[in-house]
């Protein structure tokens, strides 16, 4: 009876939250202005920005700053790169733009219920940074602020890895991702599935109150039945907006003399890193770099006890700049173990300098045309089963010289023909006037 009362408690306060939202986002309607100056930002929402200040060093923060790398660092560039951070911060008392890798960054104080002043000024900064299109990166509820706030701009949800129940079960498998979110059931996490089907769902049913364009795209043409179970919506019609990336100059693909397998990632339970430490202890003769952090050290740190006396481990913590790229024109491969994945970057940045990957994970097919698709592994990964299909893959990762080199020689041209900063523009620059954005 207690969790019924809890539960329409939850339900009442939510339903009223949702109104106060909707009033906020008409109040911001009828009160805005249009700019004498032609609207050139492209302005992102994301949960992270690949900094310790803002959720750490994952893939989607990789990609927008990447992004904003390349259009912030060219003075001759008229369009600008801006992060509206959509979750809370405690760096900030009040709403404000801080400098991030050369962006801005709108910030906005932790709040037990935010004021409409708060919201209100945390949306006029960003107007004030005049976007020309809103750019998220999937649709997660904590986008609704900066959506609702900036309801007359259009909005393009740029599909990267939309997780439906079934993968979220996929992940609720592993017991350590379950000890980290802080669960106690498989439930409580599939959970998070409804809360972005009903937060979209609200987002459009204010597009019907509030009209502005909405328009999908995504990195990778499988995710669109995710796409569509995990957003309620069918069909999903979505543009291809291709995840970019600097393509390094190499005069030829190198292999280290030793056999190598570099792990690009963090050491959290999702990526089961602990696969790539067993592995290491079934091939003595090959190096594994675990190139990568943890977020919870408490939590990874049995396991790395557990392996690190392996001589061919290496952990090497976090890498980026000359020490990643090194290690990429060196490797002899990009080795995979998460129990989820969509088209990660490190894929993308493996195959960009002629590398192959060795995945359970095969977005468009890529892992199967560039590398090493072992299939399916689910749940911890530790079986006899799962591990003899990795063992599988990299004895034909090492064994056949010639099929590494050609499969990496057409991954790093499909990078090359796709993923460039001049393919990503080219497609962004389709949709805005397709869409008369």
């Amino acid at each position: 009876m207690r969790q019924l009362i809890t539960r329409l408690k939850n339900w009442r306060w939510d339903r009223q939250k949702e109104q106060a939202m909707r009033d906020w986002a008409q109040s911001r309607r009828q009160r805005s202005a249009g700019s004498e100056q032609q609207a050139r930002q492209l302005v992102f929402l994301c949960e992270e920005f690949f900094h310790p200040d803002l959720r750490g060093f994952g893939g989607f923060g990789k990609t927008v700053k990447n992004i904003a790398d390349h259009y912030n660092g060219k003075a001759e560039d008229d369009t600008r790169v801006v992060l509206a951070y959509p979750k809370v911060s405690d760096l900030v008392s009040l709403p404000e733009v801080r400098t991030y890798h050369q962006t801005s960054v709108v910030l906005r104080p932790d709040e037990p219920r935010p004021a409409i002043a708060t919201l209100d000024a945390y949306a006029d900064l960003i107007t004030g940074l005049n976007p020309r299109v809103l750019i998220s990166i999937d649709w997660y509820p904590s986008y609704a602020v900066p959506s609702y706030g900036l309801n007359a701009t259009p909005l393009i949800i740029w599909i990267h890895d939309p997780r439906d129940r079934e993968e979220w079960e996929k992940i609720a498998e592993v017991a350590d991702e379950m000890h980290f979110q802080g669960l106690q059931s498989a439930e409580q996490l599939i959970a998070r599935a409804r809360e972005k089907s009903v937060s979209i769902k609200r987002l459009f049913e204010l597009q019907q109150l509030l009209p502005r364009k909405i328009v999908f795209a995504t990195t990778a043409r499988t995710l669109l039945p995710r796409a569509e179970r995990t957003y309620a919506m069918k069909p999903v019609s979505a543009y291809w907006l291709p995840n970019p990336i600097e393509i390094p100059e190499i005069d030829s693909i190198e292999f280290s003399d030793k056999p190598s397998l570099l792990y690009l990632g963090r050491l959290d339970a999702v990526k089961r890193p602990w696969i790539a430490f067993e592995l290491a202890k079934r091939h003595p003769e090959i190096d594994f770099l675990i190139a990568g952090q943890a977020h919870n050290v408490e939590l990874m740190a049995p396991w790395i006890e557990r392996y690190q006396h392996l001589p061919n481990l290496k952990l090497l913590g976090h890498v980026d700049g000359p020490a990643k790229d090194r290690l990429l024109r060196t490797c002899w491969g990009v080795l995979n173990t998460s129990v989820h994945e969509a088209e990660p970057v490190s894929f993308l940045e493996a195959f960009s300098y002629g590398k192959c990957v060795v995945s359970c994970h095969d977005p468009d097919f890529e892992v199967t045309n560039f590398g090493y698709f072992t299939g399916e592994v689910r749940g911890e990964g530790l079986d006899e089963e799962s591990l003899s299909r990795f063992d599988e893959q990299i004895r034909n990762i090492v064994a056949d010289p010639q099929q590494r080199l050609e499969k990496g020689r057409r991954g790093r041209e499909e990078m090359m023909k796709n993923h460039t900063f001049a393919s990503f523009r080219s497609h962004l620059q389709t949709i805005l006037e397709t869409e008369g954005l």
